[in-house]
């Protein structure tokens, strides 16, 4: 086996080599689902902004007049321009911002219109010609909820199967947030979302003295899982999707919308809200707590792992097969669906 250049330094520096780029990591591709692209903060009324999720360069944007969010592609049917970069200035070798032309994406190269779902719909410097079927890029359903602009994926590009619910705690003003917490993990989205259920690792990678009690019931599309916490409180988690789950404590609250940049590789946004009552210093604490501390001792476990398609479990490992086949519907079957 031939190594990389990133792999020769990779061990020297750590005496671990790690999976070979030229062998897929993990045996399932990038899941199904409603995935986050950005936060609403991200882009103001006529504004773009490139990002990279689900393996494709995609542009995200809002109209100029109604601000509403639209997700597309990145390169123009017409000569392939990135259609969120725009020219530079005489001045710079710094590409300019992509361009919005009302209620379209405009192509930065000549001018190309694309509405919202992808579709070119004006050709300005030739207005009279009829615009060829295939002057189209794809377009993604897009909605903005919970502070977040998110975007439904499909391998096959099927339209949306499900809705994701509205966090209450986010409008209420007994409560403080959203509070806005993300990171980068080299590892698979389903890899991330599996660790909810193995507590054997709480004892040896977060330092609890026991293994918590969970239960876990699934219902289809959703997983509810209850534990009991240390202090005598109960912890939920309701998982909508692979990358889309609600944690609730008695006085915190944290949204998981977390989205896969490829098969191999997760943008986690964990956004969260807590009860005024107990102030902001405790609100801020409890938040460090998952978002600071927690999380960052499971990092460097995910990043170094082989994923073990057929792993050698034994009793109190929890129900890890039990999770894989429930994630197993959120990937494209053979009928398609």
């Amino acid at each position: 086996m031939v190594m990389s250049e990133a792999q020769r330094e990779r061990v020297k520096a750590t005496g671990i080599q790690g999976p070979s780029p030229a062998e897929p990591r993990f045996p399932f591709p990038v899941p199904s689902g409603w995935f986050a692209v950005a936060q609403s903060t991200d882009l103001v009324a006529g504004g773009t902004r490139n990002v990279h999720y689900f393996g494709r360069d995609l542009v995200v944007w809002r109209e100029q007049s109604t601000g509403t969010p639209h997700v597309v592609d990145a390169y123009c049917a017409h000569l392939g321009a990135h259609l969120g970069v725009g020219s530079g200035s005489p001045d710079s070798h710094a590409p300019g911002p992509g361009t919005v032309h009302d209620a379209c994406l405009q192509c930065p190269f000549h001018g190309w219109r694309y509405d919202g779902s992808g579709a070119v719909v004006e050709i300005p410097y030739a207005p009279s010609v009829r615009i060829p079927a295939k002057a189209r890029v794809r377009g993604y359903p897009t909605r903005e909820a919970n502070g977040l602009i998110l975007c439904w994926y499909h391998a096959l590009d099927q339209p949306p199967a499900w809705e994701l619910p509205d966090v209450d705690e986010f409008d209420d003003e007994a409560w403080e947030g959203p509070v806005y917490t993300e990171r980068y993990i080299d590892t698979a989205l389903q890899e991330l979302v599996e660790n909810d259920q193995d507590t054997v690792h709480f004892v040896f990678v977060h330092g609890s003295d026991a293994v918590p009690e969970q239960t876990t019931r699934w219902d289809g599309r959703l997983r509810h899982t209850t534990a009991l916490r240390p202090d005598g409180s109960t912890f939920t988690r309701e998982t909508h999707q692979l990358g889309f789950s609600l944690m609730r404590t008695p006085n915190l609250m944290f949204l998981g919308a977390s989205s896969p940049l490829d098969e191999a590789h997760t943008h986690q946004r964990w956004v969260f809200a807590y009860r005024k009552s107990i102030g902001a210093e405790a609100g801020r604490s409890m938040i460090d707590a998952f978002a600071c501390s927690g999380i960052y001792q499971d990092i460097p476990i995910w990043e170094h792992k082989s994923y073990r398609e057929h792993p050698l479990l034994v009793k109190g490992d929890g129900p890890i097969m039990e999770f894989r086949r429930w994630a197993a519907q959120f990937y494209p079957s053979a009928d398609g669906s």
